[in-house]
């Protein structure tokens, strides 16, 4: 086998990069999914969690709620709040970076991560849950309301198998 032409040799080598090109295409495709689905799980669970907060949001028209949105959300004060949050979950990333002496990782840098924010939100949102709790009341939204004053909610097992919360409406 050690005799083969040039003209084998250049057929081998053609073959194995054409079966490269595939792999690469499959990878390309599997990460194209993968963000797909991260994403369109980020958008239910976002919309999911405003319409816990504004439940009156479910009935309006697509319209009407970029309407709201624009009005309410997307407008200077938010994107100042927005930017200023964002700002801050990347200073203490960048802090627990150093504090662990990790390097940093962005599997894709052309995307701007989400995490921090996210993360931001989440702790913004444990820390108000916390003190209203110990103040003897739940926060829902902007204003408190008293804990006994909240419907109670249980966990339940939806169709597809995953878990969610319910509101029974007793007190």
């Amino acid at each position: 086998m050690a005799n083969k032409t040039v003209a084998q040799r250049i057929a081998e080598a053609q073959a194995k990069t054409q079966q490269e090109q595939n792999n690469l295409k499959q990878l390309q495709a599997k990460q194209k999914e993968q963000d797909r689905k991260a994403r369109n799980h980020r958008l239910c669970k976002r919309h999911g969690l405003i319409e816990s907060l504004l439940p009156d949001i479910a009935t309006l028209t697509d319209e009407q709620f970029q309407q709201f949105l624009k009005e309410h959300i997307a407008n200077n004060h938010g994107k100042k709040k927005l930017e200023h949050i964002v700002e801050q979950g990347k200073k203490n990333q960048q802090s627990e970076i150093v504090e662990s002496g990790e390097q940093p990782t962005n599997p894709n840098p052309e995307k701007s991560t989400d995490t921090t924010e996210q993360s931001t939100v989440a702790t913004e949102q444990s820390n108000k849950s916390t003190q209203a709790k110990s103040e003897g009341v739940e926060s829902k939204g902007s204003g408190s309301v008293p804990a006994e004053a909240q419907p109670k909610s249980e966990v339940i097992q939806n169709a597809n198998g995953r878990t969610d919360t319910a509101k029974t409406g007793k007190h």
